[in-house]
């Protein structure tokens, strides 16, 4: 946040100043940002009982119609008076499974279905899916959890299909640390469904360490913040997934880094290859920035507007910035475009506490034709005004005209 004064806004009549016998024309209004709020999207994800809201907000096809939405932090519990009620419980992770709808319109409020984990001794849920790691692999803490990260389907050598969730693997930065912000990366995990298809309750899941997203102190590296599969005609080779990444700098900067492998074999980490700047490198290390001023969760999608094919990047403004940006490139390494802002969320100030949104996203195949719906997360510095206001901590959505995006 970079202050607590609230923002006035000026807009109708110009303004006129008068300085010694000069008159000052007036100036004119800052252009209006092309993104405008998609009240029927919030409306579906605002929850009385059971899955109450939640950060993260990636969408997968499923390939049969369905949308699978992947969540980290999420709420499980009832609303009452506005606010997530006692016996609430906030739990690591949750997924949502969508049914198929017509594009461009939400799903129906109560066809959604949302899942976390079973309970546990205590008789409190948990989150969808815990580590369970090999006991030797470094990784393997038993205060630990999972963010989910970008999914995808994949099709196998051996036929059928595949699903593929990329974890985060977290833990604490001090045990009984009190504050949001309390928590480090331990690396990276994979999540693969062998039988997607069938009730998400019945699926099988194997975890798997992702080798390439150790914690090594400097230069650490988060894989599969983003994911594109490039199917057709391009942009990018077919058959191969692109896997984006997010390397941690000196301070608060963030760099976008690229791997790729054959979409077929993914979940084989050996097939691996990273980007250097001038072709692809068997080493994670040897990972060249793609382009910066970047956050830790964001979407790469294809997109086709007006003749034109671009690869769009949709995240929220680094830094607890208000704005919601887009990036395009015409291929996966880039060159990527400076971002352009193309939504600001408002009410930051509400209440004593302060507020910052992340998390945007885009949502393309659920799109209408000639829009692309992007989601966004409010959230709080303080957490106990995240418990004591529903409204915020749950998917926020609005549509931007590609019109903006690719003019």
């Amino acid at each position: 946040m970079n202050s607590n004064r609230p923002l006035i806004l000026l807009a109708g009549t110009a303004l006129l100043a008068i300085a010694s016998r000069c008159c000052v024309q007036a100036q004119p209004a800052p252009a209006e940002l092309p993104g405008k709020p998609a009240p029927e999207w919030d409306e579906i994800f605002a929850r009385k009982k059971g899955w109450t809201g939640a950060d993260g907000c990636f969408s997968v096809q499923l390939g049969d119609g369905r949308t699978l939405w992947l969540y980290s932090d999420t709420w499980v519990g009832t609303i009452a008076k506005g606010k997530h009620a006692e016996g609430s419980r906030l739990v690591n992770n949750s997924i949502g499974i969508q049914p198929a709808i017509s594009r461009g319109k939400p799903p129906k409020h109560d066809s959604l279905e949302f899942l976390w984990g079973k309970p546990g001794k205590d008789g409190k849920p948990r989150a969808w899916i815990e580590p369970d790691l090999p006991p030797g692999d470094p990784q393997a803490s038993a205060k630990s959890w999972y963010w989910l990260l970008d999914g995808c389907m994949i099709s196998p050598p051996g036929g059928g299909k595949k699903l593929l969730v990329f974890l985060m693997h977290m833990g604490r930065k001090k045990e009984g640390g009190e504050g949001v912000f309390n928590f480090r990366m331990l690396g990276g995990a994979l999540a693969v469904i062998s039988n997607p298809q069938d009730d998400p309750s019945q699926w099988k899941i194997r975890q798997a360490v992702n080798p390439h997203s150790r914690r090594s102190g400097t230069d650490d590296i988060s894989w599969a913040t983003a994911l594109y599969l490039s199917e057709g005609k391009g942009p990018g080779e077919a058959g191969t997934l692109y896997i984006y990444g997010i390397r941690d700098v000196k301070g608060l900067n963030k760099e976008v880094v690229l791997a790729r492998a054959p979409a077929a074999r993914a979940d084989d980490f050996s097939t691996w290859r990273f980007f250097n700047g001038r072709n692809w490198s068997r080493k994670s290390s040897d990972s060249v920035k793609i382009t910066g001023q970047a956050v830790n969760e964001h979407t790469v999608e294809k997109i086709s507007f007006g003749g034109k094919s671009r690869l769009v990047l949709v995240e929220s403004q680094p830094v607890f910035g208000r704005h919601v940006l887009v990036r395009t490139a015409a291929d996966p390494e880039g060159p990527w475009s400076e971002f352009r802002k193309v939504f600001l969320v408002t009410n930051l100030e509400k209440g004593k506490h302060k507020r910052f949104t992340y998390a945007g996203k885009g949502h393309a195949h659920l799109s209408a034709p000639g829009e692309l719906l992007i989601s966004y997360v409010i959230n709080s510095h303080n957490f106990w005004d995240m418990v004591g206001d529903a409204s915020i901590y749950r998917p926020r959505f609005i549509r931007v005209p590609l019109s903006a995006i690719f003019d």
